[in-house]
């Protein structure tokens, strides 16, 4: 081979790497949660049939962004709230309705982003769906056309041959928190997450969200991490026109309590700059 060919070789190798880099960039790390089929503990939650992978991390400011610039340059779905340019958001925004663009705010990429509503966590996973060059958040695993939202079965996802993404239902998300197959005495659950029954070091009644991940002895038994805050997590849970939450935060007076294992609440849908969430993959090659 010829030098200028190689040279058009690698040229093209190059390129190909950049667009699939690009291709995947809004993708969430996650870990995988097997051991399928585990029991629920007393408090009658944790138990799931079926293998899947959840963010290692809450979803970024960074994530997000990207999210915005995908499918808001209207912003007709209020998925940008002007309270993210402020002292706890993230993301600035700017241009007229049309020609919105969006940025990450200084040193604030890899926190993760609040004033979300449960919806506007769904319609990302929608875009997680569609791929990152599409703008359709409306289908695509929550369908907001039909006028009366249908939940995804996560099992059936679970069997097919492609990856689809969703919120985590309650078990989905208190079995990544709590339960360790590989606990002392056998497979179980743990009272907080970070593998132990005392609240371990977390970002909590901080006055300040912190990167993704900075609590490292917090780390749950399947990897996940900030389980215990950094944001409260929207969860798929769905009771009364409420929707559930769990996990505790950095927000004044949120206290270790908030962490254990018995604490839940149901609470309506709403932006604030405490509320967050993470993402499941789901599917056999989610595996």
């Amino acid at each position: 081979m010829c030098l200028k060919k190689l040279a058009a070789f690698n040229l093209v190798g190059l390129l190909l790497a950049a667009t699939m880099s690009a291709a995947l960039a809004a993708v969430p790390e996650t870990v995988p949660v097997g051991n399928p089929e585990n029991k629920s503990d007393a408090t009658g939650y944790g138990a799931v049939g079926y293998a899947y992978k959840i963010g290692k991390y809450e979803v970024t400011n960074a994530e997000y962004c990207e999210f915005l610039n995908a499918v808001a340059k209207n912003d007709t779905r209020d998925l940008y709230d002007g309270r993210m340019a402020e002292q706890y958001g993230g993301i600035d925004r700017s241009g007229s309705a049309g020609k919105y663009a969006y940025t990450v705010k200084s040193g604030m990429a890899k926190k993760p982003v609040g004033y979300v509503t449960w919806e506007s966590c769904a319609r990302y996973t929608n875009w997680l769906n569609n791929g990152p060059s599409s703008t359709e958040t409306e289908t695509g695993g929550y369908d907001f056309k039909s006028g009366s939202l249908k939940l995804p079965n996560h099992a059936e996802l679970a069997k097919a041959s492609t990856v689809k993404w969703a919120l985590p239902t309650e078990n989905e998300w208190y079995k990544a928190a709590y339960f360790d197959p590989s606990k002392s005495g056998g497979a179980g659950y743990w009272q907080y997450p970070g593998k132990g029954y005392t609240a371990p070091a977390a970002n909590l009644s901080s006055d300040t969200p912190s990167e993704a991940g900075s609590f490292t002895k917090a780390v749950t038994a399947f990897g996940t991490f900030d389980q215990g805050g950094n944001q409260w997590e929207y969860n798929e849970a769905s009771f009364d026109g409420k929707v559930g939450l769990r996990g505790g935060s950095w927000y004044i007076n949120d206290n270790e309590g908030y962490m254990d294992a018995a604490t839940r609440y149901d609470v309506l849908s709403a932006k604030w700059p405490n509320y967050g969430f993470r993402v499941v993959a789901l599917g056999e090659a989610a595996k």
